[in-house]
């Protein structure tokens, strides 16, 4: 084959594939823009009925493994709106989704209580089946590990009303799951 052939079949080669190549990349970052990055090691979530926005709770540990000074880290995931993440504002952190970590015990573990639920106490602990931190309360009677809080609310009126809450979990001994359905009044 002759010079002048394998460079004309070379360029029409990189005519053919270049613009594929930039579909592939453009589909490639349209893709990893749109999903929500795994963004550390969530607690647990909060799922509402109005919308499929999430509120994620993460823990933040030091380089030792111990809890952080700020041990946890609340913020949405706007999966309603193409899975970015966004700060709780104000008014979300001082009258709905907001919490309140309390000191360290004598272990470093630490409680930890949500300001729309105040009577039910979360603690942070580390799980024995690897160390990983791990939100522990109790969901039907038993220590669980939370993994998830879904809300329905009535959204009809001047602010919404909380109709119950759902708690899921794994249950401390064993990881068998466990829930329960809260009603509020």
């Amino acid at each position: 084959m002759s010079k002048p052939r394998k460079a004309r079949i070379l360029l029409w080669a990189l005519i053919a594939v270049v613009p594929l190549l930039l579909v592939v990349f453009a589909i490639a970052f349209f893709l990893i823009r749109s999903t929500p990055v795994d963004t550390g090691p969530t607690l647990f979530i909060i799922q509402r009925s109005k919308n499929a926005n999430e509120v994620h709770y993460e823990v933040q540990v030091g380089a030792d493994g111990a809890l952080a000074d700020d041990p946890v880290e609340a913020f949405w995931v706007m999966k309603a709106e193409g899975g970015a993440r966004e700060d709780l504002t104000f008014f979300e952190r001082k009258l709905a989704y907001g919490f309140e970590v309390m000191p360290p015990d004598s272990q470093g573990n630490r409680e930890m209580k949500l300001v729309a639920w105040e009577d039910r106490t979360i603690k942070l602990t580390k799980a024995e089946d690897g160390g990983k931190w791990r939100a522990v309360t109790k969901i039907d009677g038993q220590d669980a590990y939370l993994t998830k809080l879904f809300i329905k609310t009535d959204e009809g009126g001047l602010t919404p009303e909380v109709l119950f809450i759902d708690l899921f979990g794994e249950t401390v001994d064993g990881g068998d799951p466990v829930t329960e359905h809260v009603v509020k009044e």
